[in-house]
C-alpha cells in the first residue's frame, strides 16, 4: 500500500527496472489493523505517510550479485550524488546509508508537504502525467556522472493533480 499519487511513478519504474516492493505504507488502517513493517522504520519515516517504498530485485538474492544490477542502476539514477537525490525524490537510501544497499534494499521516498504521521500529505512531488519515456530526467542539482548509463526517464515536478485519498484535513 502506498499513497495513490506515487503509483504512476512506481509503474514507470517497474517498466524499466526489475523491482519488487517489499514495503510501502506502514501503519494503522481505519479498521485498526496494522499493515507494513511494524517498528522497523525510523521515527518520522515517509513510510508512515505512504510516500516511501523499500525495493529489492524481482529475483531476490541477499548477496550483492547480478540480480542487484538493475536496483543499483535505479539507485544511481534516483541519487546521482550521495545525499543529493534527483527530483521528485526526498531521500534515497542505498550504498553509504546504514541498513540499506546492495544485498539489503533500496529505499525511495517522494518529496511532499509536511504531514502528521499516518496522514496524507497535502501535496506530493511526482513525475509529470503523460511523460514520454524517451525524455531524460531533469535533475535540479549538478549530478555526478553515473558508472552505468541510466535509462531515460520523465522530469520531476510538482503535481497539481488531485487524485484520490483523503487530505490531512479530512476533506
Amino acid at each position: 500500500m502506498v499513497d495513490r499519487r506515487i503509483v504512476p511513478d512506481l509503474r514507470w519504474i517497474a517498466q524499466r527496472f526489475p523491482i519488487y516492493i517489499t514495503d510501502g505504507y506502514s501503519g494503522p488502517l481505519p479498521n485498526g489493523e496494522h499493515v507494513g513493517c511494524h517498528g522497523c522504520h525510523v521515527k518520522g519515516s515517509d513510510h508512515y505517510n505512504g510516500l516511501a517504498v523499500d525495493i529489492v530485485p524481482l529475483y531476490w538474492s541477499d548477496k550483492c550479485d547480478v540480480h542487484w544490477r538493475g536496483i543499483t542502476r535505479l539507485a544511481q539514477w534516483a541519487e546521482p550524488q550521495q545525499n543529493r537525490p534527483a527530483a521528485p525524490f526526498r531521500w534515497v537510501g542505498y550504498e553509504g546509508d546504514a541498513g540499506h544497499g546492495c544485498g539489503n534494499h533500496l529505499h525511495l521516498s517522494w518529496e511532499h508537504a509536511a504531514a502528521p504521521q499516518f496522514q496524507l500529505a497535502e501535496w506530493v512531488e511526482v513525475f509529470p502525467v503523460g511523460a514520454q519515456p524517451s525524455r531524460k530526467p531533469r535533475h535540479p542539482r549538478k549530478k555526478a556522472k553515473p558508472a552505468a548509463k541510466p535509462p531515460a526517464g520523465p522530469p520531476g515536478g510538482i503535481s497539481t493533480v488531485q487524485s484520490g485519498g483523503v487530505s490531512a484535513r479530512g476533506d
